[in-house]
């Protein structure tokens, strides 16, 4: 019997275009849970990769970043949403949370198998919105190691035509509480998304220009939420001088450019992880949150 090889992961850019012409799906179709399996292959990190990816957050301890490969997930996610049976528009999915942990040594020059999931939740007209949240899982294999998993839930948004514009929040809130220590304040220019954009191959419009974010109802373009969490990871790894092997994130409010935020964290008393916060600098709105472990000495 001959064995199915693995689909060669394809790059991000040709796939956004390709997601364009998801938008004349039917998301009211009835239908019960199900789940979406795929294998891919794709290459070891370059050495120039790396070197673009550390330089860009200027902390990191890991020699491979969790939030780097979760890079490659994303190509895993989009690949899948481009599937005959995968329901809904892609340029409607909202990315609400992630994990990502390590299990073993990742091997910088070894390529990937990556055995990918999706959980899709039941659907139809009689269904709330608010369960329509695709799981995606994707397992990084280096040979026969099982080396990191990404986890990611996504929001499936209602289409353009009936979805609210978005209205500028005026809020304010109190800052993290004594048990939080504040570890930098970051000033974000509309240029970091761009550089993210070129970085990570995520070039989702509603990142880089204020005429195309408007399009998805922001009246400014927002940071992509896992350049956020790949910098707290890099901050949190530089305070502490240690590796991080789990990092999670709830993506709790968007941060439209230019921006400045603050990075708090909160270590565990086994001194082995703790949680963090992003929050607006001068109103203190939390926009990200989660925790992280870091590698056992």
């Amino acid at each position: 019997m001959q064995v199915e090889q693995p689909v060669t992961l394809p790059n991000l850019p040709g796939m956004f275009f390709r997601s364009l012409f998801t938008v004349a799906r039917n998301d009211q179709e009835v239908a019960e849970p199900q789940t979406l399996d795929a294998e891919f292959s794709a290459p070891a990190f370059s050495a120039a990769q790396l070197k673009r990816y550390h330089e860009a957050f200027n902390g990191f301890v890991s020699e491979v970043p969790l939030t780097l490969i979760y890079c490659l997930a994303q190509r895993v996610h989009l690949a899948q949403m481009l599937g005959e049976h995968f329901p809904w528009p892609a340029p409607g999915l909202v990315h609400v949370s992630n994990s990502i942990e390590q299990h073993d040594a990742i091997d910088a020059d070894e390529g990937f198998t990556l055995k990918a999931s999706i959980k899709l939740p039941a659907r139809g007209p009689k269904v709330s919105p608010r369960r329509l949240r695709p799981l995606f899982t994707v397992e990084f294999w280096q040979q026969d190691n099982h080396v990191a998993t990404c986890v990611s839930e996504y929001q499936v948004m209602p289409k353009q035509a009936d979805r609210p514009r978005r209205a500028k929040e005026n809020k304010t809130s109190e800052p993290p509480g004594d048990e939080w220590q504040q570890i930098d304040t970051w000033k974000l220019a509309g240029r970091v998304a761009r550089d993210y954009a070129r970085l990570s191959g995520d070039f989702n419009p509603i990142h880089l220009h204020p005429l195309l974010s408007r399009w998805f109802g922001f009246d400014q373009p927002i940071i992509h939420g896992m350049y956020m969490s790949g910098r707290a990871q890099a901050e949190v790894e530089r305070a502490a001088k240690r590796p991080v092997i789990k990092i999670d994130v709830a993506f709790k409010r968007p941060v439209p450019l230019p921006a400045r935020v603050s990075l708090w964290q909160q270590l565990n008393e086994d001194n082995h992880g703790g949680q963090y916060q992003i929050c607006g600098a001068e109103d203190h709105l939390l926009r990200l949150e989660g925790s992280f472990s870091f590698a056992k000495d």
